[in-house]
């Protein structure tokens, strides 16, 4: 038995927060183009990296990184029990990594009264007066699909060997990917049933509540297999 700290890896849309904030981003600014975008990609003629690049270009001639930033931040919310979350890990040293296949620019201004008590990893983009630009430097390794931009599987690895670590998602692509390299995963569906379906283990996500009560019990021992 080795004493590991306990690491947080916590998915953005959809988990971290009640809804995509992206579509709810890109609905409000560019409906119509988004629509068709979304359409492209749903039908696979287009990968995730090229969908979200051509959604936020196309909400950039519409709009400013600005607005965008002020939209998210007033209508996306959290999930109940995220900040009593914070709250113990800071007490407990306990890591908490929100990572997104999505842009910093509408995650952050969600994230804005905890960003001294996380990290992010997610896309950049910026624009000048001719160009749009996304990076995805936090994240990204030659090993994964350049269909994704962001490597979650890269950064799961790279805090593994001295973390217990506990996934929370609900995709069935990058967090199915990157989940099952973690020691335990907290699911949403459709990941849940992904879980189900290929017979792994996985808690159903049912807010950061039923997260913290087991992060309470694991503390009570503090000693995990390696």
């Amino acid at each position: 038995m080795i004493k590991k700290n306990i690491l947080l890896v916590i998915d953005f849309d959809d988990t971290l927060v009640t809804k995509n904030a992206a579509q709810v981003v890109l609905n409000n600014f560019v409906p119509n183009d988004y629509k068709k975008i979304a359409s492209s990609y749903k039908d696979k003629r287009i990968n995730f990296r090229i969908y979200q690049e051509d959604s936020f270009k196309k909400a950039l001639e519409k709009t400013s990184i600005l607005e965008i930033e002020k939209y998210s931040k007033n209508n996306v919310e959290i999930r109940t029990g995220f900040k009593e979350l914070i709250d113990y890990s800071k007490n407990k040293n306990i890591e908490i990594i929100i990572l997104s296949s999505g842009i910093k620019s509408y995650i952050e201004p969600v994230l804005e009264n905890y960003q001294n008590d996380l990290t992010l990893i997610a896309a950049d983009m910026g624009k000048t007066d001719t160009n749009v630009m996304f990076s995805y430097k936090d994240s990204y390794s030659s090993n994964c699909s350049d269909d994704w931009g962001i490597c979650k599987c890269k950064t799961v690895e790279s805090f593994k060997n001295k973390n217990f670590i506990i996934y929370i998602g609900d995709g069935i692509t990058t967090d199915f990917c990157a989940s099952q390299k973690c020691d335990e995963i907290f699911a949403l569906n459709p990941l849940y049933n992904k879980c189900l379906d290929e017979k792994i283990n996985a808690k159903k996500f049912e807010g950061f509540n039923n997260l913290l009560k087991y992060i309470k019990e694991l503390e009570e021992g503090k000693s995990f297999d390696t």
